[in-house]
């Protein structure tokens, strides 16, 4: 089976306790203590997915908020969704500094606390004061929304600036190479070529736009698009869609890269942490298969003739009589 399930541009490694903005693509947030507390600072509707595992983080989990109000007024709501689990909320604290993990460690400046099943989380805002919220789930996954009610704002100029630090996805005029694998849903059997799924690029103030489609062979259900395009020089916004003519399809792997450099990404088993895939410059997929002891066993490699086995283990243990 082709490991296609794993979507991403970028491959971030997870560990026993995940929890990121579903809204966006960012690398996984670690607030399970109060100095570690998640920075909420969106005057908008916000919600934070979290996994605990099914070890024994899971029911065990405490997750962390921390804002600011811009002034006073409405507040914030917060619920707990496709979980169960309790809240309780510190402040208003004058700063944001680590001491502030003291008093709520010993529930002290404790405004409130509950039940999300059987009340309701809301915090009124008092001008630059800084609160604390803090979850507890009772189930191994869900998600916190935070809901800033009509006419509150949150303060953020206390952030961290960095010049240097990476920006948001906005690749400057030029060259790239785009590259995904599709796969049609309920294809019919023999299926050389598939019709449906594309890829669309489109600009802002440019009348250009790419349409990259699948092209050679299917492998294990799955054919790859790539193409290059060419970035104008006036476009301001840049529109990347994917689409299908009527039948549903599955898109991965997706890449973004320029076309004088190179892009290899990386697949690792969100449990045991160890690599399963790995597609090299061409987004073409080698597997690794390991036993029940973690060794590795078998390597396969995807390749235009179709999944081929590159290198077996085999170990014996002679017992002796």
């Amino acid at each position: 089976m082709k490991f296609k399930q794993y979507l991403g541009i970028v491959v971030a490694i997870l560990t026993t306790v995940i929890c990121s903005p579903s809204y966006a693509q960012s690398p996984a947030c670690f607030n399970t203590s109060c100095a570690a507390a998640l920075r909420v600072c969106n005057s908008m509707s916000q919600d934070f997915d979290f996994y605990a595992g099914n070890d024994a983080s899971c029911g065990n989990t405490t997750l962390y908020y921390i804002f600011q109000f811009a002034g006073n007024g409405p507040g914030l709501q917060v619920n707990l969704i496709n979980a169960t689990g309790t809240w309780e909320t510190y402040g208003p604290f004058n700063t944001s500094a680590l001491t502030n993990c003291e008093l709520v460690d010993s529930y002290l400046n404790q405004i409130s606390s509950g039940d999300f099943s059987s009340a309701t989380c809301t915090i009124s805002s008092t001008s630059n004061k800084y609160y604390i919220l803090k979850v507890k789930p009772q189930t191994c996954s869900g998600t916190v929304q935070i809901i800033t009610q009509q006419g509150a704002r949150l303060y953020c100029a206390d952030e961290v600036k960095c010049s240097d630090c990476i920006t948001s996805f906005s690749p400057s005029a030029g060259k790239y190479v785009v590259s995904a694998w599709v796969k049609e849903d309920q294809a019919p059997a023999g299926t050389t070529s598939y019709t449906n799924p594309y890829i669309e690029i489109s600009y802002a103030n440019s009348t250009q736009v790419n349409v990259l489609v699948p092209q050679g062979v299917i492998i294990d259900g799955w054919q790859r698009i790539e193409g290059l395009i060419d970035i104008p020089t006036g476009a301001t916004n840049m529109s990347i869609q994917l689409k299908t003519n009527g039948a549903d399809a599955f898109f991965d792997d997706i890449r973004f890269f320029p076309e004088d450099g190179s892009m290899m990404s990386y697949v690792y088993d969100p449990i045991s942490l160890r690599l399963m895939a790995e597609l090299d410059e061409r987004n073409y997929a080698t597997f690794y298969e390991y036993d029940e002891e973690g060794k590795l066993v078998r390597v396969k490699k995807e390749t235009e003739r179709g999944i081929m086995t590159i290198q077996e283990n085999r170990e014996n243990i002679l017992k002796q009589d």
